[in-house]
């Protein structure tokens, strides 16, 4: 765990697992999500990850100060396009996290389109939450990887946002509950 923590995302290369094995290396780690490429798939897809801490150490004085006290609603449908985000239910947490482990900030940015500040006008949410997935992805901030058969991937879902290449090859994939992973307001 203690890497985990430190690197935010580890990769285990050469593994042969099967579901009941992925099941119990994932009861490790609480708040991760797992990856395992099965052996024997020829893969050319791609992982990224964003360090959240490193977007949040990165925010200007003016901009951090700006965000420390907002809140965001993460919403789970497509709806959130429609014109209609500020009337549907969903999570709400701070903008800025608190790691529960390590006691860093970091931003929580969820998913881009299905997401907004809480008590800001649509053009004004959406125009600060650009400009903050913008600097999470900068490159100075993103690990890339290219996925071979037999890696497992552990990411720590509350530091980390990732991105997955589409792909038709097949993988499996275990991926444990994530309640409690940020305060929720």
């Amino acid at each position: 765990m203690r890497a985990l923590l430190k690197h935010q995302v580890l990769i285990v290369r050469g593994q042969r697992l099967n579901e009941r094995d992925i099941a119990a290396f994932s009861r490790r780690f609480g708040h991760a999500d797992l990856l395992y490429t099965s052996p024997g798939t020829m893969l050319g897809d791609g992982m990224s990850f964003c360090s959240l801490y490193a977007a949040y150490d990165a925010l200007s004085p003016a901009l951090r100060s700006r965000v420390a006290h907002l809140k965001i609603r993460y919403l789970t449908t497509d709806t959130a396009d429609d014109g209609r985000r500020t009337t549907i239910a969903g999570p709400v947490h701070p903008l800025v996290g608190l790691h529960s482990d390590t006691g860093r900030s970091m931003l929580a940015l969820g998913q881009r389109r299905h997401s907004y500040v809480v008590g800001l006008e649509q053009d004004e949410s959406d125009a600060l939450l650009d400009d903050l997935w913008q600097l999470a992805e900068r490159p100075e901030f993103t690990w890339a990887h290219n996925c071979r058969a037999g890696d497992l991937l552990v990411w720590d879902t509350r530091c980390t946002i990732h991105r997955r290449e589409p792909t038709d090859m097949p993988t499996l994939r275990h991926s444990p509950p994530l309640w409690n992973a940020l305060p929720i307001a």
